[in-house]
């Protein structure tokens, strides 16, 4: 619903934010590995039968799937333009950057962000981006979650 027309511009766009929003609202809900891993392998199935024109393999990978990261600050922390994260480490820059200006202009917060860290930052604003979007956050005591 918050994907603009111009951060769609080719057919695997869209399906790579079909992937990445099913994902949230299926995968994210479920908490045993074995579920997970049968809803990846179904999504994986589905995108190959029925999107077999674009190669979207690398996302479903059994050894080190490339992650589909998508969030309202690719393109800056002002703009909100819901698009995807050209890689990782794109996403590492855009966060520090964020961390940077927040510890300018408040007592200084030391993150690590390690990578399911910054895909937790997206999921969260995500959520709280949405109208009545609430979340349970449950962490390991003493554990920084």
């Amino acid at each position: 619903m918050v994907a603009k027309p111009e951060a769609i511009k080719e057919p695997d766009n869209l399906i790579k934010l079909w992937i990445h929003e099913s994902e949230r609202i299926y995968g994210d809900r479920l908490s045993s590995q074995e579920n997970i891993g049968t809803y990846k392998f179904i999504v994986a199935d589905l995108v190959k039968k029925s999107f077999s024109k674009y190669n979207l393999t690398k996302y479903f990978q059994g050894n080190n799937p490339e992650p589909l990261v998508f969030a309202q600050f690719v393109s800056g922390l002002e703009e909100k333009l819901y698009d995807q994260f050209s890689s990782i480490d794109a996403l590492s820059e855009r966060l520090q950057e964020a961390l940077r200006e927040y510890n300018d202009t408040n007592p200084v917060m030391d993150l690590v962000l390690f990578e399911d860290a910054m895909k937790h930052v997206c999921r969260i604003t995500r959520i709280i981006a949405a109208d009545g979007g609430h979340a349970l956050l449950v962490g390991v005591g003493g554990s920084g979650k």
